[in-house]
């Protein structure tokens, strides 16, 4: 076990996890809701730090983040537990695992991952990914730093259910977030999810508002967020606190782990992805071949990113991110990385 960050100590040896807004209060053993904190002796501790269950090297488009070095490959590795309980999850078996996982994989130090990440000649850092790394947020650090005086990039994947002193604490060293908004509702993450809004809605603000490029990404459930209004209501607010440029992935559901609804339809996603159009400029369909998810230039509507699965070519815009048709300047972060 490695000491965890961001907790208070309280009388008969209690501890207060501060990491995220669930502030889980924990007796002398407890573990807390991620499954990866656990109290030893009045002492937080992570079980989590370098247990990881994947590691590959994935085009950056698959986090998704389709207005970040696109084209570029870049390595992933996830670990284990998550600070939702989401009960449509589409990674269950890391994310709710059994708590004897953290016991029977090694620990890969961060230099060793470091290096991993440096073995490719195109990649272009690391992403964590594949569960929450709010949850091993020690770890992520700890490779974040070593990878920032590297001149590479970290990229986080992630629901956004963080505290604000640890995000303060990331975004120095965060080039890029991918930002899962599972609905526009607190009774969705109350009752899905076993979490609240607010704090995802403050998460992205302050990373809209930040120096690091943020895309989000919302997974239509066919009858529990999928309403019109409440689409239109949370589209609004997108284009009010993180502007018109900002890049939505809206991605088709699945059944998967307890909840067994409907696949989302390609008809639905169509209707959705339209709406949001209206006030956001960069909107495209994830995990859904059926509808094309080029990116065109808002100014001229010239074609500019051509996406087939994970395959992209660059068809129109410059290093700086400038369409080399009329010279709009498109959001993103699109000059390759200094040799």
């Amino acid at each position: 076990m490695f000491p965890a960050s961001f907790y208070t100590e309280n009388r008969d040896h209690q501890v207060q996890c501060t990491l995220c807004p669930h502030l889980c209060l924990l007796q002398q053993g407890e573990t807390g809701i991620c499954k990866t904190r656990v109290n030893r002796a009045g002492k937080l501790y992570t079980r989590s730090y370098g247990v990881l269950s994947a590691i590959a090297t994935d085009p950056v488009e698959k986090k998704p983040l389709y207005h970040f070095l696109p084209g570029r490959p870049i390595l992933s590795i996830g670990s284990f537990g998550c600070n939702f309980m989401c009960d449509f999850c589409q990674n269950c078996n890391i994310s709710q695992p059994d708590e004897e996982v953290f016991s029977i994989y090694p620990v890969r130090e961060p230099a060793d991952i470091v290096a991993k990440a440096m073995l490719h000649k195109e990649s272009i850092g690391l992403a964590y990914t594949y569960n929450e790394p709010t949850v091993y947020f020690e770890y992520v650090m700890d490779c974040a730093q070593r990878l920032r005086k590297l001149q590479l990039k970290n990229v986080m994947v992630t629901n956004g259910y963080i505290n604000r002193k640890p995000l303060e604490a990331l975004l120095p060293y965060m080039d890029a977030f991918n930002i899962d908004l599972k609905s526009f509702t607190n009774g969705f993450y109350k009752e899905r999810a076993s979490a609240s809004l607010n704090p995802v809605l403050d998460t992205i603000a302050r990373v809209a508002n930040s120096e690091s490029h943020l895309e989000l990404t919302f997974l239509i459930i066919p009858g529990y967020n999928d309403n019109p209004s409440e689409w239109k209501e949370m589209i609004g607010w997108i284009e009010t606190h993180c502007g018109p440029d900002t890049i939505l992935h809206v991605s088709r559901y699945f059944p998967r782990h307890k909840l067994r609804s409907f696949p989302t339809t390609t008809d639905t996603m169509n209707r959705f992805i339209k709406a949001a159009r209206e006030k956001i400029r960069y909107v495209y369909p994830g995990n859904n071949p059926e509808i094309e998810n080029h990116t065109y230039c808002p100014g001229c509507g010239k074609l500019l990113i051509q996406r087939e699965m994970y395959n992209t070519t660059i068809n129109g815009l410059t290093p700086e991110g400038d369409c080399s048709h009329c010279n709009y300047r498109v959001k993103g972060v699109f000059k390759p990385l200094a040799s």
